[in-house]
């Protein structure tokens, strides 16, 4: 059973950023059906404040795309889908992003806190390729309460990686979203087959 508590469980999101969350993001128009049929950036906004506000520590990891990654040898459909729509723009490491890969306006408060913690960013969809892992592990954390984008790509590639990590975890199912109602709901038979819990939000904020 999951039982979460501030002093070892984290709130990690995945690319809380505009382009695939707010109208005007180069992938929003792909997104918008399934946020706003599942109220998904409310329900972002309100697990994060719940659990803030009860102490949680929360931890981002965002996607960036530099100049230099367009010009990878060999890419899946996943990266070609993000390099082909020019999402999560980013010059280098050390420069603003643009407005597409910034923080989502309503969540950015949250994210800028002091206490929060910004992977570094990771290049396809799991922590494996950044330092999320290590950042958990620094802070003493040994449960993860996840949400964010894609449902069926990131999110589903974090939960399984932060599994594979020997971290407990449980995913908040309407505070994420993604392509098609089909997409969404594989992504939730396959947080059902491997999390420890598969959460509501309504029902996450219970457990905080």
């Amino acid at each position: 059973m999951f039982k979460p508590n501030p002093a070892n469980t984290a709130i990690v999101i995945t690319d809380p950023q505009n382009d695939f969350l707010s109208p005007g993001g180069k992938g929003y128009h792909l997104t918008k059906k399934i946020i706003e049929k599942y109220n998904t950036l409310g329900n972002l906004e309100l697990l994060i404040n719940t659990a803030m506000s009860k102490g949680y520590q929360l931890f981002i990891s965002p996607h960036y795309i530099y100049p230099h990654d367009y010009s990878w040898q060999f890419t899946g459909a996943e990266q070609k889908m993000l390099l082909k729509l020019r999402v999560y723009q980013k010059q280098n490491a050390y420069t603003p992003p643009t407005v597409g890969a910034d923080w989502v306006p309503s969540l950015k408060p949250y994210i800028l806190d002091s206490r929060t913690i910004i992977a570094t960013a990771h290049k396809v969809a799991s922590p494996q390729t950044n330092d999320l892992v290590y950042q958990l592990r620094q802070k003493r954390k040994e449960k993860v309460i996840l949400a964010g984008t894609l449902s069926n790509v990131c999110v589903e590639s974090h939960m399984r990686d932060l599994i594979e990590n020997g971290f407990q975890t449980a995913v908040v199912y309407d505070a994420t979203a993604t392509i098609s109602e089909k997409d969404f709901q594989a992504a939730i038979t396959n947080y059902q087959a491997f999390s420890s819990a598969t959460w509501s939000t309504q029902q996450a904020i219970i457990q905080l």
